[in-house]
């Protein structure tokens, strides 16, 4: 066991699921905050338990191969980003090796994992960003003096956000809307001097900003940009009004209101300022609307291989397939082709609502969305009776996408039920995806193989799809 401050020399080995790296001190785990496999540093521990340290790099001695120089001034201060120091074709190997170890230690799962599928552009890929408004900045130097910030939250931090000038996940054009914001709570704007603009407050529960939301259609180059504020207020039109006159780019302006305490980019209430309301996006040769609350896949290109993917592992053509958490309808729609019927199952009316506008706009008829808590459908003695009294039939084929926080036990423990010859399990989060295959497996399915996706380059996440089939 080390001593809380201690300064070490440590020789790091690998890299852990969350990000961090990994060095041994005879054996004695310790995890490292800014260090890539093969660096030697001192570090200095932070924390000091009986099983395991943590430390921060307080100087490399010999760097890596493998490392590389981070292109953003707010690496290792702001969380987004934690690999942007590591080389990326090495991003892609230990993202494999994390689906891996999540499958063999949770799942009990040994199978094929294919190679990561990577991206071609590793910056300027999201296509949405969400931004903070605090009157709480993070300082990073003694010297700043910012009194207003809009950016992202600093890690662990809650309280206080970074100000922001320039995110490299975000084209050009997103930045200057960001920076055309960060114009608007400058204590000298007249936003704020004569019409007394201001900044949310959560410990007063007031003020009128909350959150910036900006998205962008990678197939139109449409920009959408929506403003959480604290309530309704006219000054949101003078906004809009110079937002339009200045930034001619944009196409749709939206107010959400957001009068609760939750710290969340949603709302409730919406107003259209100006523009359509929505943007339209492709995958695949399909069309998705999305309006400002709709859920989409922040990575439009790499949504398409991830879809591409899924239709692989699907294979030939069959009767009935069931996509379960199927959000605003892009996975059903755009395997609509490889079914006779598609049902989407999706407890958010909104979501349920965007789907079948964007069945509609597709023109493809043999989709159709339930909305439904499929925690429901699942419980009670008999499972499959909730089911035939909605007149559902037996999938051929299941397509599961849930949340980061997987599946419910009733859920896994009852998918055997439903009788599918195939179930193609697509995750953002490999260790509930793996602990939630071990109980699939239990039920009747052997697991085939894995095929890990990579739809956020910098950072540790990691889409993996593993596919089962009936014994």
């Amino acid at each position: 066991m080390i001593a809380r401050d201690e300064v070490v020399e440590l020789k790091i080995d690998s890299l852990a699921f969350e990000g961090k790296a990994i060095a041994r001190l005879d054996g004695y785990v310790v995890f490292v905050t800014g260090a890539v496999p093969g660096d030697v540093v001192r570090a200095r521990i932070t924390k000091s338990k009986r099983d395991y340290a943590e430390a921060k790099v307080v100087e490399i001695l010999s760097a890596s191969p493998s490392r590389v120089t981070p292109r953003c001034d707010y690496f290792g201060v702001c969380g987004g980003c934690k690999w942007q120091h590591l080389e990326y074709t090495q991003q892609l190997k230990y993202k494999r090796l994390h689906v891996v170890d999540a499958l063999e230690r949770t799942g009990g799962l040994k199978i094929d994992v294919a190679d990561t599928v990577g991206a071609e552009d590793t910056y300027e890929y999201r296509n949405k960003l969400e931004f903070t408004f605090s009157d709480r900045p993070f300082r990073i130097k003694e010297i700043d003096t910012t009194q207003a910030a809009l950016g992202f939250h600093a890690p662990g931090r809650f309280d206080k956000v970074i100000d922001i000038d320039h995110c490299h996940l975000a084209d050009g054009k997103i930045n200057e809307i960001l920076n055309w914001f960060k114009k608007t709570i400058d204590p000298n704007s007249d936003y704020v001097s004569e019409m007394g603009l201001s900044i949310y407050n959560s410990n007063a529960h007031s003020g009128l900003l909350r959150f910036l939301t900006i998205r962008k259609s990678f197939a139109t180059n449409e920009y959408m940009v929506s403003l959480i504020v604290l309530e309704k207020d006219d000054r949101v039109e003078r906004i809009a009004s110079d937002l339009r006159r200045d930034l001619a780019f944009v196409s749709t302006f939206a107010s959400i209101v957001n009068p609760t305490r939750a710290q969340v980019a949603s709302g409730d209430f919406c107003k259209v300022h100006f523009g359509s309301g929505f943007i339209t996006e492709k995958i695949g040769g399909y069309s998705f609307r999305i309006s400002p609350l709709s859920f989409f896949q922040t990575n439009s290109v790499q949504a398409e291989r991830l879809y591409d993917v899924t239709k692989e592992e699907i294979g030939k053509k069959c009767g009935t397939i069931f996509d379960l958490y199927s959000g605003t309808g892009s996975i059903s729609i755009f395997l609509s082709s490889l079914a006779d019927r598609i049902i989407g199952f999706e407890l958010v009316e909104s979501a349920v609502k965007d789907a079948a506008q964007n069945a509609a706009l597709n023109r493809v008829g043999n989709v159709s969305f339930v909305r439904t808590d499929l925690l429901d459908l699942f419980k009670g003695r008999n499972p499959l009776e909730n089911f035939e009294q909605m007149n559902l039939p037996r999938p051929d084929v299941i397509v599961l996408d849930p949340p980061r926080s997987g599946l419910h036990p009733k859920i896994s423990s009852n998918l055997h039920l439903l009788s599918a010859e195939r179930i193609v399990y697509v995750s953002c989060n490999p260790m509930t995806q793996a602990r939630d295959l071990k109980d699939i497996v239990s039920h009747g399915y052997r697991a085939l193989h894995a095929r890990p996706v990579d739809m956020f380059p910098h950072t540790y996440h990691i889409e993996n799809i593993v596919t089962l089939e009936k014994t």
